[in-house]
């Protein structure tokens, strides 16, 4: 009944290279990432943020997307 709790549970290994290969390629996508623009809706978001105002509410944000007046 007991028999699975004497065994040591093994940890996921990957060989160097790979772990190198994956590594180099995660810090290739990141770096790209990095180098796109902000979105200027995140932009106006963030400066919400910062001055302490609530951002609109969902509903109101489409009806600006669609060019509301």
């Amino acid at each position: 009944m007991g028999g699975g709790k004497d065994k040591k549970p093994t940890e996921p290994s990957l060989e160097p290279l790979l772990q190198a290969h994956i590594g180099k390629k995660l810090k290739e996508m990141y770096s790209a990432m990095a180098r796109e623009p902000v979105p200027e809706r995140f932009k106006i978001l963030l400066d919400r943020l910062e001055a302490g105002e609530r951002p609109a509410p969902a509903a109101e944000t489409a009806d600006d997307k669609a060019g509301g007046t």
